[in-house]
C-alpha cells in the first residue's frame, strides 16, 4: 500500500512537471519574455517555485525584478533588457498584462493597457519619429478612435484601422485646414 501511494505520488509530481514545461515552451513561443526556468533566480520559493518579490536574472542581460507567484511573473514588476527596452507594470502568467509602461530600444514609448504582452486597450505611443498617437489599440495594433499628432504639425482625430485612418475622421493642418469624411487605408474617399 505504501509503495502504491509513493507511486502516485511521483506520478502526479511528473504529470504537473510536464505540464508546467509545456506551458512554458507554449508562452515563450507566444511572445512572452523570456523563459522563466532558464535564468537564475533570487527570492523566496514556495514548494519549490518562485513566489514573493524576487529577482531573475538571464545570460543575455535580461533582467525581471518584481512578483511572482506559484513560478510565475504576477503583480507588479520591472523587466529590461540590454539593448535599453524596458517594461514595468503590471503582469500576469508571465505576460505583460494590465497597466504599463514600455520603453523601446528605438526611443519609442507606450503607457497604456496591455493585454498577453500587446498593447490593448486605451493607450499612448509616442513614436521615435516625433509623431504622437493617444487612443485605442487591439491586439498589438493601432485599431478603434484616437488622435495622431504627426511631426509635420498634421492631426488626425477620428478612426483608426492597422495603424492607419480607416473610417471616419478629420485631419487639421497646421494652417487650419480640415479635410473630414470617410477614410479608406490612409486616405480620404472621395
Amino acid at each position: 500500500m505504501k509503495n502504491i501511494f509513493c507511486l502516485i505520488i511521483i506520478l502526479l509530481f511528473n504529470i504537473n512537471l510536464v505540464f508546467a514545461q509545456v506551458n512554458v515552451a507554449n508562452q515563450a513561443s507566444s511572445g512572452v519574455i523570456g523563459e522563466v526556468d532558464k535564468g537564475e533566480y533570487e527570492g523566496p520559493l514556495k514548494d519549490g517555485l518562485y513566489h514573493g518579490k524576487g529577482k531573475l536574472s538571464f545570460k543575455d542581460g535580461r533582467i525581471y525584478e518584481g512578483d511572482f507567484i506559484e513560478g510565475l511573473r504576477n503583480g507588479y514588476g520591472i523587466f529590461t533588457t540590454s539593448n535599453g527596452e524596458k517594461y514595468e507594470g503590471e503582469w500576469k502568467d508571465n505576460y505583460k498584462h494590465g497597466n504599463g509602461t514600455q520603453i523601446f530600444s528605438d526611443g519609442g514609448v507606450y503607457e497604456g493597457q496591455f493585454q498577453f504582452s500587446k498593447p490593448h486597450g486605451n493607450g499612448k505611443m509616442k513614436f521615435n519619429t516625433g509623431d504622437e498617437y493617444t487612443g485605442q489599440f487591439n491586439n498589438g495594433s493601432i485599431n478603434g478612435t484616437g488622435k495622431m499628432v504627426y511631426n509635420n504639425g498634421n492631426i488626425y482625430e477620428g478612426q483608426f484601422k492597422n495603424w492607419r485612418p480607416h473610417g471616419q475622421g478629420t485631419l487639421t493642418s497646421p494652417d487650419g485646414t480640415k479635410m473630414s469624411g470617410d477614410w479608406k487605408k490612409g486616405k480620404l474617399k472621395g
